[in-house]
């Protein structure tokens, strides 16, 4: 049997202490076993605290433990696309995808991140001070607009609706997700807003399709011979995707540049010696070991709050009995948090990734981009995306947090930035 985790109070069960403070709660859970039952009202969860359990989860019950009605929801708003999709469909899909993400790929699109941050750095004035969140949901829409569709001139309309709709629509269908049906049909505000968005952004992706853009990703899915619905449905899903996740980590990378002066000398001296007063290029982002150090230390810091699967049957993992209809969760902010790998959790520190056989170590434990059959299927162009944003922008600029100006993460599944101002100082050295 699994135990259940102590402090549950009658009828509201751990619901009070999640309200208190749901980010510390799901690392508290480590202390109570490798496995633990949770109650949330009337219903019991289980969370995977070992990171062994939730690898056999993820790769070896696949087909067991599938995503949770959360994602049966979204699918009916944003389609059929890896966003959402599970089973057969969800592993032909990606399957029929995954060379249009290999490693050696990615490459094509370097120049492209990096001349959305070439522009978007030089809208800014010497001293000025930015709100840092803002500037890199702007940057962070624009590039993936243009990694989508293509820098062409007959790209500009679905890149310009994809940074007008796109954050509107995200917002309306994760509050369609919980809403019943019939809340659903109500002509509100809302709801019109999400019709208005959404159909946009549709029409403004299938004129892309029917124009045949070889350029851009968009170019690669028209050519794997898929149907315009799906290639639809899959760029809706890599918009959602790529959305936040990217935005946020960008401003979290720079917030923690900023606030370290040595962190933030020892970057600019490694693309001092690995740029040489070059741009960054898909050849050298290799060398930046340092700048990926950072990447990977703020992936870790800031992870995700928690993700839910649900047995489809009665199901055996590693000795624990899970039954049908069971949710299954677990915390990439927990694991990122576990003290035996990680000293000083919460410390932010770069030099850790540098330690002889440290990723080795990390590897089970450090889980951004997922495992199994629904790992990211973007994370190299999301880490070249990030690692060349910040390569671009730190090579000219030093972004300093204004003082007096402490940020706190939004609550929320995936730690975003609440406030950053910062000042934009312009590199001399």
């Amino acid at each position: 049997m699994v135990p259940i985790a102590p402090g549950a109070v009658p009828l509201l069960g751990h619901t009070p202490a999640l309200l208190r403070g749901r980010w510390d709660f799901v690392s508290s859970l480590r202390a109570h076993g490798p496995i633990v039952r949770i109650r949330v009202g009337p219903k019991e969860l289980y969370v995977l605290n070992d990171p062994a359990l939730v690898r056999c989860v993820l790769v070896e019950h696949a087909d067991t433990v599938e995503r949770d009605g959360f994602f049966k929801q979204a699918r009916l708003h944003i389609g059929d696309g890896l966003a959402a999709s599970d089973g057969p469909l969800h592993r032909a899909r990606r399957r029929t995808l995954q060379p249009a993400f290999q490693r050696s790929r990615i490459g094509a699109y370097v120049d492209v991140i990096r001349r959305r941050a070439e522009d978007a750095s030089a809208q800014w004035l010497p001293g000025s001070t930015l709100a840092l969140d803002r500037e890199m949901s702007e940057l962070g829409l624009t590039t993936l607009g243009r990694l989508i569709f293509g820098e062409d001139p007959t790209a500009d309309a679905a890149v310009a609706e994809v940074r007008r709709s796109l954050p509107v629509f995200i917002q309306e269908v994760f509050t369609r997700t919980v809403l019943p049906e019939w809340a659903r049909r109500l002509p509100t505000p809302g709801n019109r807003r999400f019709a208005e968005t959404g159909g946009r952004l549709r029409d403004a992706i299938a004129a892309a399709v029917d124009a045949g853009s070889g350029q851009g990703l968009l170019g690669e899915f028209v050519g794997m011979g898929m149907s315009p619905e799906a290639v639809r449905d899959e760029v809706v899903s890599m918009l959602i995707a790529g959305n936040d996740n990217t935005n946020a980590t960008l401003s979290w990378v720079f917030h923690e540049i900023g606030r370290d002066e040595d962190v933030r000398k020892r970057l600019h001296a490694e693309l001092h010696e690995v740029l040489a007063g070059g741009p960054p290029i898909a050849e050298n982002l290799g060398a930046l070991v340092y700048t990926r150090s950072v990447v990977d230390e703020t992936l870790r810091l800031y992870a995700p709050w928690l993700v839910v699967r649900r047995a489809n049957r009665d199901v055996d993992v590693m000795g624990h009995h899970i039954p049908a209809d069971g949710d299954v969760l677990y915390s990439h902010h927990a694991l990122h948090r576990d003290p035996e790998l990680f000293p000083e959790p919460e410390r932010f520190d770069p030099d850790r990734w540098a330690e002889p056989g440290f990723r080795g170590r990390a590897r089970g434990v450090y889980m951004p981009f997922g495992a199994g059959v629904h790992r990211c299927v973007g994370e190299h162009l999301f880490l070249a995306q990030i690692v060349t944003t910040v390569a671009t922008v730190c090579a000219r600029w030093h972004l300093e947090p204004v003082p007096g100006k402490p940020s706190r993460p939004r609550t929320s599944a995936l730690p975003r930035p609440g406030h950053l101002p910062v000042r934009a100082i312009r590199r001399r050295d």
